[in-house]
């Protein structure tokens, strides 16, 4: 393994760079940290390739505007790597896209995981689940440690699921990736920069060959985005992981795992 850290501004980004062949870079959710690949850093004849986010794991935050997109820019310059299959979880399926739209020369394939692209919508309207009500309350009473077990009730366990369908040891280690970036959250939303127009509105541009991936167990607004997004990017359907919520790859690694080699070896 190489590890280290890559400067980008004023902001130092770990990263951690496992085995050799074809680059795939994984970019994490943001209620978790790039631990949520450690499923993913062992794949025969690639070079798995994670890093930490702004305020998240072992990068620490540092408050001035950035882009995930760039930030991952800077990880992959620093490793000499000109092209990686780019793989992405929920906000940073978003930066996955992203990236696809503003240097699609960096981008040799592309894997969307229970993302919902910048600017777009449910017909209807986003459901309205209280513990979202419940969580945003939380926060604004300075009570992390509710909103940390509300996140993990929302993203790691989903709505039709309790507790006890889940492993303890995954609970734990989802409340540890999620401490962090909770206490960060409104002051990185300050400087985050994103694209005009909206990704939504770009998803025509983006040329690269694409697999869309969300867990049966998600929020039933990003399972009808994976497959919008699966007819507006692929030549295939969804793939749905069973037994999983919000992050499918650390929930089921095997079955991740062998939808993401299928993938990697069709392209």
């Amino acid at each position: 393994m190489n590890s280290g850290y890559v400067s980008n501004g004023s902001c130092d980004i770990y990263y951690e760079s496992h085995g050799s062949g074809r680059a795939v870079l994984f970019i994490h959710a943001g209620v978790a940290d790039s631990r949520m690949w450690r499923g993913q850093l062992h794949l025969d004849d690639h070079r798995c390739i994670v890093f930490d986010q702004r305020g998240f794991g072992r990068t620490k935050w540092a408050p001035c505007p950035y882009s995930n997109r760039e930030d991952a820019i800077a990880v992959l310059d620093h490793l000499g790597v000109d092209s990686a299959v780019v793989v992405g979880c929920s906000n940073g399926g978003e930066a996955a896209m992203q990236l696809a739209l503003i240097a699609p020369d960096r981008v040799a394939g592309l894997v969307v995981v229970a993302a919902a692209p910048r600017g777009w919508e449910p017909e209807g309207g986003w459901n309205d689940d209280p513990l979202w009500d419940e969580a945003a309350k939380a926060y604004e009473a300075g009570d992390m440690d509710a909103v940390v077990d509300l996140d993990a009730r929302i993203w790691l366990i989903g709505p039709d699921r309790s507790p006890d369908d889940l492993d303890t040891e995954l609970l734990d280690l989802f409340r540890d990736m999620d401490r962090a970036p909770t206490e960060t959250e409104s002051e990185r939303n300050e400087f985050v920069q994103t694209l005009d127009p909206p990704t939504n509105e770009r998803l025509d541009d983006i040329s690269a060959p694409s697999l869309i991936v969300v867990g049966d167990h998600d929020q039933p607004d990003l399972i009808t985005a994976a497959h919008y997004l699966a007819d507006r990017l692929s030549d295939r359907e969804a793939m749905i992981i069973a037994d999983a919520a919000h992050l499918p790859s650390l929930e089921q690694p095997v079955a991740f795992n062998t939808t993401l080699q299928a993938f990697l070896a069709g392209i």
